[in-house]
């Protein structure tokens, strides 16, 4: 701010700042005038003329009785109401989303909502195909949304801002887009692999590997819970351990069998992104006589049907699915009649203990 601007462009420019910075989210209620006159020593007049300005820009809206909200258009004022609710996930045969999706239709049924399904293949291009119809259509209510590939670059951001300028609140699960600071329900990955790996720990185990997902924002909050146990327990990481893996070579582990082998060398222990990777690495095991747990200890996450199927059965921490689901729903309703709802949660888990993890030492 130059000395020849207008005073009330201080306000303007910390709002637009903290909006930036994700200080600010969409749906946010920002200070009141007598607040923010305080804070800038400034009279609520001129504070007054900042936020007409900004709501000129469509940048705030202010609702009568209730304060001023960053967005134009958001939930609080929207009239119509379509009671129809987008929902697009990832998969629709994937153990985690039957349940989930069970979860998020009981509850909005139960308030009446209708809802419409998508299902992106886990691929960036379908997913703005999804978006794009969407806006065309322009007859939801809310959005929920497992983003595709949530780790990598991903150029749909302009559609997910739009639908959220259009008033419509959208909230992710099981992860989000960690440049449209937008909230998200799903399992704490990175204290949950934290415990994963302390388990191992606790058992003996000090050369631990790990198998993670490098195009989603799961996969990576799990290796730093993994990184996290390590460090604490004063056992240095060793990157030579960690075996990154993508959407592809998940659903098939054999194409790198060799390679996974190889890093696994030495190692006593092994956290594994999920069931289907867990799964998948013991049946590998036992084909090339690697005994397991007896010559490696496996931990997984999930607790899905897998980890009892499996030729040996595999400890795996619980993901919520169905809870998973309703909380979901239940906390867009909320950002739906709720104008500035903080609808973020983490679910904390705990293992289901099998077979898998022998005590060395």
């Amino acid at each position: 701010m130059s000395a020849s601007d207008p005073k009330y462009q201080l306000v303007i420019d910390w709002i637009k700042e903290n909006i930036e910075s994700g200080a600010l989210k969409y749906g946010d209620r920002i200070k009141s005038e007598k607040e923010l006159s305080e804070q800038f020593g400034l009279s609520r007049q001129t504070v007054r003329r900042a936020t007409s300005e900004l709501e000129k820009e469509k940048i705030l809206t202010r609702v009568q009785g209730s304060g001023t909200y960053i967005g134009d258009r958001i939930q609080g004022i929207r009239r119509e109401r379509h009671m129809n609710v987008a929902v697009m996930s990832t998969y629709i045969d994937s153990y985690i989303f039957p349940p989930t999706l069970k979860g998020i239709e009981t509850v909005l049924s139960g308030h009446g909502y209708t809802t419409q399904l998508f299902f992106t293949d886990d691929r960036i291009s379908q997913e703005a195909d999804i978006l794009e119809s969407l806006l065309s259509k322009n007859d939801i209510d809310g959005l929920i949304a497992e983003p595709s590939k949530s780790a990598l670059p991903n150029s749909n951001m302009k559609y997910y801002r739009e639908i959220s300028r259009r008033g419509i609140p959208i909230l992710f699960f099981n992860a989000s887009y960690h440049s449209l600071h937008m909230p998200c329900v799903r399992m704490d990955d990175d204290r949950t692999a934290k415990s994963a790996t302390e388990l191992l720990i606790k058992n003996g185990h000090r050369k631990i590997a790990g198998i993670f997902k490098c195009d989603d924002g799961q996969g990576h909050h799990r290796y730093n819970g993994y990184n996290k146990a390590l460090l604490d327990a004063h056992i240095r990481p060793d990157a030579g351990r960690v075996i990154w893996i993508d959407t592809g070579v998940l659903s098939n582990l054999n194409l790198i069998r060799d390679y996974i082998f190889e890093r696994l060398k030495g190692c006593t222990a092994v956290v594994c992104y999920n069931d289907e990777a867990a799964f998948q690495l013991i049946n590998m095991c036992v084909a090339a006589n690697i005994r397991v747990p007896g010559d490696l200890s496996v931990v997984s996450f999930d607790d899905s049907d897998l980890s009892r199927m499996c030729q040996i059965p595999f400890t795996s921490f619980i993901h919520p699915k169905e809870e998973l689901g309703r909380k979901v729903a239940d906390n867009l309703i909320k950002m739906i009649d709720e104008p500035g709802f903080d609808a973020s949660f983490m679910f904390e888990s705990e293992p289901v203990l099998r077979d898998s993890i022998l005590k060395i030492g």
